[in-house]
């Protein structure tokens, strides 16, 4: 999945998502109310509210070029250069060699 930070969030379209708690007073979590996918996460140690991009109508902006890779030992290479260059940056593990 590919999300994205936002201060504050207007949603467009004819509904609003469906939230759910998924941790009490921790996260919580939205998902559209006709499909189920999944739109958006809260969580109380992040100032943002995270948006799955391909919820987004207009993903071509510059500032949604990905900066940061979780799991960057099974990210994708073609991802974005900073991805690459994230997962490359990870100290060696025991055994391997550059």
């Amino acid at each position: 999945m590919w999300w994205v930070g936002f201060e504050s969030v207007a949603w467009s379209g004819d509904t609003e998502p469906t939230w759910y708690e998924t941790y009490e007073g921790e996260a919580r979590r939205a998902f559209c109310p006709t499909c189920g996918s999944r739109i958006a996460a809260v969580d109380s140690d992040v100032p943002e509210t995270g948006i799955n991009v391909t919820a987004l109508d207009d993903t071509s902006g510059p500032d949604l070029v990905p900066v940061h890779a979780s799991f960057r030992d099974n990210a994708a290479p073609w991802l974005s250069p900073a991805a690459a260059a994230d997962r490359d940056a990870q100290p060696m593990r025991p055994g391997e060699t550059s």
